[in-house]
């Protein structure tokens, strides 16, 4: 990374000697000699001659940009805001897994590309498109080495941007639930005492795992426990583990990136006694021939001297099953490997007895075989486990059970199988255990538990094995894994505890942007503009073809209203649609309520300036906002949407697509919960947006919606004296309105809705 001045800083010669740095955040003395030294900009490599103390004040102060490099290329420049940085960015860890945030957001200003987020006025300007890449890929949890990858970009580039971005927030660091050493501590301690079944002791079990090494290992490791049904009480563990040996990347990629590594413990006393890896399946179809070279390469992967080519047994077992789905190098035995084939369907299990019968298997062995066939189908196929030895195939056979069905029907099965009655119900009772689960929740740096939950743990039945010995005996063996399983999200991040998740993306970026704090430019009446759209003072002539309404008499209908306070007290939304219609004088009574003009007098200047202002304040005195009339049942006006023109106090009627306003009508109903009801007048407050957007600068709309609010309840109070009912809408249609009226979507368009009625 490299530091230059940020574009939102001036020079200003102070003397020969001094400049005067000027930015967002105030201003700093600094040598001239210095200051000429530094980029403008920070995409250039920087020659600053100041010290380290000098860059963290210029950083302190906000001075400083600071751009990520990869080589020569300049890729994304972070500009402070009006907060300076709290420090100056460090690069992101290889390993580490990052998130992008849900308030990150693209976008271009003017010939720029920039990546901000609502949390702080800094921004980062993208001067490589692979920056965006990168971005694109944190819709996931990455590594920088996995971005790098998708990218094209060095890892150590991917982590310099990594590293502006996490500064000031468009990037996270995952925070798993489960750190992995207290998730084994966890999971151990959980599983010691909940994974075993009467009849397997708990003794040395704890030893054994703290002396499994497991260095490494990441979020998605589990436990498997095998448990020795014949007596002996014995339990093998097996660990999973990320596995990054030969034959695991590049483009013959042959082996699985994680591995089981099985250990025996005995007494609190472990040993290593295999290494199981999948197989990754081809992705076009192989002759024999071609399967056969293949399970060679992966088995000189795994650096056994076992060979399939030379080996006729092991031929015709693929040549019968295909490849296998797994193999294991079994430490215990320098001579032996351990391969694990599908078997479907029943064809394949006759065609693995056969090839099994062929290679000189044990006949007491085989013999079992038509008592494994109902056990055959479903979505997990029945395995076979077989060992190849560097002259044939080993003689012990065994089949692993994953299917739940047909675990289900192993009661029925061990005893045709010839399973000693003991080992049955001891297999039985392991089988039979129900599926154990809890929540695991966040913790404090303190260790104190919050009610944030990370991952669910989990202890259930994982495959049953039926081991077929040489003299014909059977031995079974259960299997249970306890497994951390992380939520959705794949764990935390600090974002998820600093920000609450009620808070939706476009919420948050209107909530900031338009309040001082953290934007950068200016907000309020910077009056940018120089010609108002529309007269400030709406005229008195109707325009031609206005539908005059009744005239009402302000001060005579107020002066019988009942007193304010028991208003606020009586208002209440009514959604009496159903009811009589709505007089036109009542409508146009309110309208007069709401809208009629009243004499305000300023000074400006020692000068009193007349004006017209209305019963509700509007920012700058403009009164942006006007009501338009959705007439569905209104006596004595036919139905249409209408224009109210206060100064005339007339309706101009409004042409537009007669469907859609049945639409605007709908919506309300959508909005209320009313059914297929419809109100018999709906009032749409629309903005006519270029008019406050020409005084105000980054919060026009936040005051229409201001606005909006003033004026609903003004509609609403005012319906109220009048014994009227009224309902405001959360929401409407802006589309449905602009084609309803013909007015224009970007000029004039729909912000508010509040249905009328009659009370009776």
């Amino acid at each position: 990374m490299l530091v230059g001045l940020s574009p939102a800083v001036t020079v200003n010669p102070a003397d020969a000697s001094w400049s005067e740095l000027v930015g967002p955040s105030g201003s700093l003395l600094v040598p001239a000699d210095f200051a000429k030294s530094l980029p403008a900009g920070g995409a250039s490599p920087s020659n600053a001659v100041g010290g380290a103390r000098l860059l963290q004040r210029l950083a302190d102060g906000g001075f400083l940009a600071v751009t990520a490099y990869d080589g020569d290329t300049p890729l994304a420049t972070l500009v402070p805001g009006v907060d300076p940085l709290e420090s100056m960015p460090v690069d992101a860890l290889p390993t580490t897994a990052y998130r992008l945030s849900r308030f990150a957001y693209l976008h271009r200003s003017k010939r720029q590309v920039l990546i901000e987020i609502p949390t702080t006025s800094a921004y980062l300007e993208i001067h490589d498109p692979r920056v965006a890449a990168i971005a694109a890929g944190l819709a996931f949890d990455q590594t920088p080495v996995a971005l790098a990858s998708a990218s094209g970009l060095s890892v150590g580039g991917v982590c310099e941007v990594l590293g502006l971005m996490r500064s000031i927030g468009i990037v996270v660091p995952v925070v798993r639930g489960l750190e992995f050493v207290p998730a084994v501590a966890s999971l151990v301690d959980w599983a010691e005492r909940e994974v075993l079944t009467r009849g397997f002791s708990h003794s040395g079990l704890v030893a054994g795992l703290d002396q499994i090494p497991v260095d490494g290992a990441d979020g998605f490791f589990h436990l498997i426990f095998e448990l020795h049904h014949d007596g002996s009480r014995k339990v093998d563990i097996s660990v999973c583990l990320p596995y990054s040996g030969p034959g695991t990347s590049g483009d013959r990629a042959l082996l699985g990136d994680m591995g089981f590594y099985e250990f025996d413990v005995v007494d609190g006393v472990e040993s290593l006694m295999g290494l199981f890896v999948h197989l990754r399946p081809p992705t076009d179809l192989l002759d024999q021939d071609e399967q056969v070279h293949r399970l060679d390469e992966a088995l000189r992967a795994l650096g056994t001297h076992c060979c399939a080519s030379s080996n006729l047994d092991a031929r015709g077992l693929v040549a019968a099953l295909g490849l296998p789905v797994m193999l294991a190098v079994l430490h215990e035995r320098d001579d032996a490997v351990r391969m694990l084939f599908s078997v479907p369907d029943l064809a394949a299990l006759s065609a693995a007895q056969k090839a099994l019968l062929d290679a000189g298997l044990p006949l007491a062995s085989l013999a079992h075989f038509p008592a494994i066939e109902p056990l055959i189908g479903g979505m997990s196929p029945l395995r076979i486990a077989v060992d190849l030895t560097q002259t044939g195939l080993g003689q012990r056979i065994g089949f692993e059970v994953l299917a739940p069905q047909a675990i289900a029907i192993l009661g029925a099965v061990m005893p045709e199988l010839g399973v000693d009655p003991q080992m049955q119900a001891s297999a039985l009772a392991a089988i039979s255990e129900p599926s154990k689960e809890r929540t695991v929740y966040q913790t404090n740096l303190d260790g104190s538990v919050t009610d944030v939950p990370v991952a669910r743990q989990v202890i259930n039945l994982l495959h049953v094995k039926i081991g077929l010995e040489q003299d014909g005996q059977v031995a079974i063996k259960t299997y249970s894994i306890a497994a951390s399983k992380p939520f959705n999200e794949v764990g935390k991040s600090v974002e998820d505890e600093r920000i609450p998740k009620s808070w939706e993306f476009h919420d948050l970026l209107f909530h900031t942007k338009t309040r001082n704090g953290r934007v950068r430019g200016k907000l309020g009446g910077t009056i940018r503009f120089a010609l108002m759209p529309h007269p400030a003072e709406p005229s008195t002539q109707p325009v031609p073809g206005d539908i005059l309404l009744p005239k009402v008499d302000i001060p005579a209908v107020i002066a019988t209203d009942p007193p304010f306070g028991k208003v606020l007290e009586d208002r209440k939304s009514i959604r009496a649609w159903n009811g009589a219609e709505l007089p036109v004088a009542q409508v146009s009574e309110l309208l007069a309520r709401v809208m009629h003009l009243i004499p305000r007098s300023d000074e400006l200047n020692g000068q009193a300036i007349e004006r017209s202002g209305r019963v509700y304040p509007s920012g700058g005195a403009l009164y942006e906002i006007d009501i338009v009339l959705f007439a569905n049942r209104v006596a004595g006006l036919a139905p249409g949407a209408y224009l109210y023109r206060q100064g005339s106090h007339s309706l101009g009627a409004l042409t537009g697509d007669i469907e859609k306003q049945e639409k605007v009508l709908f919506g309300a109903s959508d909005a209320t919960g009313a059914g297929m009801s419809r109100p018999q007048a709906l009032l749409v407050l629309a903005a006519r947006f270029p008019d406050i957007a020409t005084k105000y600068e980054g919060i026009a709309y936040s005051l229409m919606l201001k606005h909006v609010g003033v004026m609903m309840a003004t509609i609403q109070y005012s319906a109220t004296a009048m014994g009227l009912g009224s309902v405001p809408l959360g929401t409407g249609d802006s589309d449905a309105f602009a084609l309803a009226t013909g007015l224009d979507y970007y000029t004039q368009g729909s912000i508010g809705e509040i249905a009328i009625s009659p009370m009776d």
